[in-house]
């Protein structure tokens, strides 16, 4: 028996439920040392969302860690564009055919990035994938850089896919939107615009329908036993919830340095986060949005404009002036 059809074989003996917690890839650690979580996750009162707030990890002379927070996500590149069977094919190789094919599809990632466009989304999003994988342990199911048919236009439909299993046997689908504005005020409300037509029903099955052809589990058997969820014939697509998640990047002035000066700040900071809190309470009212659970991520940053250079100069794109 191959090492893949035992991996199915032993696949098929898996509780879902295990084989979905199964697919994230790395955690927390990958990304803690450029990034400072602020206060505890906040439940948004007469919703089902949660609002979480991220900073810049500062060094000892107050400069944000902002080139190191771009490295990381450069290296997240081949799992969140690569489509895990491919990934997995590699992984089957020897050892000294390894190197030159995962160097092959890091190639292939960064090239699947905008090259031209200066206000490209697509830095934004891969920190929405990181925050969801290696902050929640949410995993990617649908790879949609893979399927962009232009490198020189963004994707369209939801930032991001991914799914877990509940403990009851639900499905829980996050449709993913990252927005980066010099104000936060307009990157909430622009995010939860686009969000808004995913959890109502208007505008996901154009994304629906990628996921039946192209979810990707890097495993035949979880693969199939994950599209019985999107098969409109079984019994299981009663099973699946829709929910999102927003990543709100904006620009924050007199930028903290965390986690050192924490104490001195946090009465202002508490005090701007529960502005924020209550923001997105407003926003999802007025879009008939409290029935659903929203992960919704705050990412102050000294500017906008240097996080887009970072996330291009990493993958080595020329940045246009």
């Amino acid at each position: 028996m191959t090492s893949e059809a035992a991996q199915t074989a032993v696949d098929e003996q898996v509780p879902l439920i295990e084989a979905v917690q199964r697919l994230v890839r790395g955690g927390w650690d990958e990304v803690e040392s450029s990034l400072v979580t602020y206060g505890e996750p906040i439940a948004v009162e007469g919703t089902r969302s949660i609002v979480r707030c991220h900073f810049l990890r500062s060094d000892p002379l107050g400069t944000p860690r902002l080139k190191t927070l771009a490295q990381q996500l450069a290296n997240q590149i081949v799992n969140y564009c690569i489509p895990r069977t491919e990934i997995e094919k590699v992984g089957l190789l020897s050892p000294d055919r390894q190197i030159p094919e995962i160097t092959r599809l890091a190639n292939e990632a960064a090239r699947l990035f905008t090259q031209t466009q200066v206000k490209t989304g697509e830095g934004a999003e891969l920190l929405l994938y990181a925050l969801l994988e290696k902050g929640l342990q949410i995993p990617q199911v649908l790879s949609k850089m893979s399927l962009k048919t232009s490198t020189e236009m963004q994707y369209h439909g939801a930032d991001g896919v991914h799914a877990k299993l509940l403990d009851n046997g639900d499905l829980a689908v996050y449709w993913g939107e990252a927005k980066l504005y010099e104000s936060v005020a307009k990157a909430m409300t622009d995010c939860m615009d686009s969000i808004e037509p995913y959890l109502t029903g208007t505008a996901h099955e154009q994304d629906v329908f990628l996921i039946r052809h192209y979810v990707d589990a890097g495993n035949a058997e979880v693969t199939a036993r994950l599209l019985e969820y999107f098969n409109d014939k079984s019994i299981l697509s009663a099973n699946v919830e829709m929910r999102g998640a927003c990543l709100i990047g904006f620009v924050h002035e007199n930028y903290p340095s965390l986690p050192r000066e924490e104490a001195s700040v946090k009465a202002e900071l508490d005090e701007v986060l529960s502005s924020w809190a209550k923001s997105t309470k407003t926003r999802l009212e007025n879009r008939s949005l409290t029935k659903h659970a929203i992960e919704v991520f705050f990412f102050p940053m000294p500017s906008v404009e240097e996080f887009r250079k970072a996330i291009k100069a990493e993958l080595r794109i020329e940045v246009k002036s």
